[in-house]
């Protein structure tokens, strides 16, 4: 993302230590703690945030956009014993990898923030392009089957269910 700052290295681990006292004093919290500083301040900052983040009791650590495997390797290096989130962002600058390549590096959690979003804009955009030259769309889902997933068939049995005779 474009024209993105990140806080002083002291702020960011202040803010992850005051999750940790709130969690501590009862606050029912998961604490994932970002850093962006790749981008800006480079890659040894990034990894020094990643180990006092886990250091000060964040759950989960996230370094945004390694730019290589071995910086995604050195993320993980740099925390060992706090899972780590990747960010598979396609078209992004961390290599997209599978999930068995991911947990071998040390990555316990991935996100595919965009992936459904982008696979379902290509096949709205097929189906038009279908519907525009005069086919059928094509690879849509059996009608049923479209009832079932968007839950037709359970509103159907409770609409029986309690249906007034």
């Amino acid at each position: 993302t474009k024209g993105k700052s990140v806080v002083g290295r002291d702020e960011a681990i202040g803010r992850v230590r005051a999750a940790v006292d709130a969690r501590n004093e009862g606050a029912d919290i998961l604490i994932l703690a970002r850093t962006d500083s790749r981008e800006g301040l480079g890659l040894e900052e990034a990894l020094e945030r990643i180990r006092l983040f886990a250091e000060a009791g964040a759950d989960i650590v996230f370094m945004e956009a390694p730019q290589s495997i071995e910086e995604m390797r050195a993320a993980c290096q740099a925390a060992p014993n706090t899972p780590h989130l990747a960010n598979m962002l396609e078209g992004g600058k961390t290599p997209i990898l599978p999930p068995a390549q991911l947990q071998e590096l040390g990555f316990g959690i991935a996100a595919y923030p965009l992936t459904l979003l982008s696979a379902s804009i290509s096949a709205m955009n097929t189906a038009l392009d279908d519907l525009k030259a005069g086919r059928d769309a094509s690879n849509i889902l059996e009608f049923s089957e479209l009832r079932d997933i968007v839950g037709f068939n359970d509103y159907y049995a409770e609409e029986e269910r309690y249906k007034q005779e």
